[in-house]
This record gives C-alpha cells, sequence and structure tokens, in this order.
C-alpha cells in the first residue's frame, strides 16, 4: 500500500442539526478529503474520534486515541532504528 503524508489543516465545522464538530482535512489529487472528525455524543458529550473504513463511520473514544498517542512516544520506532539501537552488531 503506497504512503502519503499529505499537508493538512484543522477545519470547525457547525451545524444547528449537527452540533459542532473538528475535521482534520487534507487535500489529495485535488479533492478535499476530511480524513478525522472528532465529534460529541448527544446523551453524554463524551467525544469520539471518526474515521470512514469501507464506507462505514467508525468511531473510537476519543480518550483512547490520546491514550495511544501518550503510549508510542519514545516506544513505537521504525525498522531502521532497531537495526541502529537494538541490533547494531548484526549489520556490520
Amino acid at each position: 500500500m503506497k504512503k502519503i503524508r499529505p499537508k493538512t489543516e484543522l477545519l470547525w465545522f457547525g451545524t444547528v442539526d449537527d452540533g459542532k464538530k473538528l475535521i482534520i482535512n487534507s487535500i489529495i489529487d485535488d479533492l478535499s478529503h476530511d480524513l478525522v472528525t472528532i465529534s460529541a455524543d448527544d446523551k453524554d458529550e463524551s467525544l469520539w474520534f471518526e474515521i470512514v473504513v469501507d464506507g462505514k463511520i467508525v468511531q473510537i473514544p476519543l480518550d483512547q486515541v490520546k491514550e495511544a498517542i501518550e503510549s508510542a512516544k519514545g516506544k513505537v520506532h521504525s525498522e531502521s532504528w532497531y537495526e541502529q539501537n537494538v541490533y547494531p552488531d548484526e549489520n556490520t
């Protein structure tokens, strides 16, 4: 699968019947794409991280996404990092 790292921007979107949302948007191949939406639940105001997968809106608790980001700092590394820092003798 091809990886891309497009420039992104934060957009605030609000409507009378749908509340206010925060969207991470990007232009890819000259088309605007909402990559991530952060929304609030109507019943309890809990915050949700939304992505679209196969035409379905998948919601993940925002607190869980924040926890994953914090947990990843200093612990998630590329393969080349492991080759240089964990297994340096195997590459000589």
